[in-house]
């Protein structure tokens, strides 16, 4: 991670807290932002091209934010759709869409896979991407010491999958791209990269589906 970067992050987060709330539209869908919530931007949309979803099957969106990948998923034919933070102000941003959109997903403040047991076809998580320490809630959108997160999505992604179900993990070049492939690799899983595209500053965001090599 240069310091150009944590730079950058840093200053998006505190532009995060302190504005006002916001509609914002994406893939043709009208969504509300608040403070404190990542907005969504190219590695959110990414996300949502690569899902490849069947109508009628369950997706989980872990690290919801704004709830718009698990929105986008009920909007386009998922039946049960789970959308969970850790940070309250985005589980109450994800809500407010929900209602605002009229699409009913569930939306639960879970630390990545909390107590949840039910298993689905698909699971999508857009983690922080950068390894330092987050001292407020909201910060969690971009940091994450020691890949705590990602490690726990990592480890538990296999036992919340149904058989044929599929796992994306989406990271950025402002990340550290070995280090997402060696911690799958630490877990089990083959990362294959499905979708890539360049974003603001020069970045470069990244999915990858997640194969079980149990």
């Amino acid at each position: 991670m240069s310091a150009e970067s944590l730079k950058l992050q840093a200053e998006s987060l505190k532009r995060m807290a302190e504005r006002r709330p916001f509609l914002k539209k994406s893939t043709g869908i009208n969504y509300f932002v608040l403070p404190k919530v990542y907005q969504g931007s190219t590695d959110t949309e990414l996300l949502c091209s690569v899902l490849d979803l069947k109508k009628g099957e369950d997706l989980w969106d872990i690290g919801t934010g704004t709830g718009f990948v698990a929105l986008y998923a009920k909007k386009h034919g998922a039946h049960y759709v789970l959308a969970t933070d850790k940070n309250p102000a985005a589980v109450a941003n994800a809500k407010r869409n929900s209602s605002f959109l009229n699409l009913n997903i569930e939306v639960r403040r879970e630390d990545v896979f909390g107590g949840i047991k039910k298993k689905f076809d698909v699971i999508a998580f857009n983690p922080p991407f950068t390894d330092h320490q987050a001292k407020r809630s909201h910060e969690i959108s971009f940091w994450d010491a020691g890949h705590v997160s990602v490690k726990k999505f990592l480890k538990h992604l296999p036992e919340h999958l149904r058989e044929g179900g599929r796992g994306f993990i989406c990271w950025s070049s402002f990340g550290d791209t070995r280090k997402i492939k060696r911690l799958a690799r630490v877990y089990g899983l083959t990362p294959l990269e499905v979708g890539k595209r360049k974003g603001k500053n020069g970045f470069t965001y990244y999915v990858y589906k997640l194969n079980s090599n149990g």
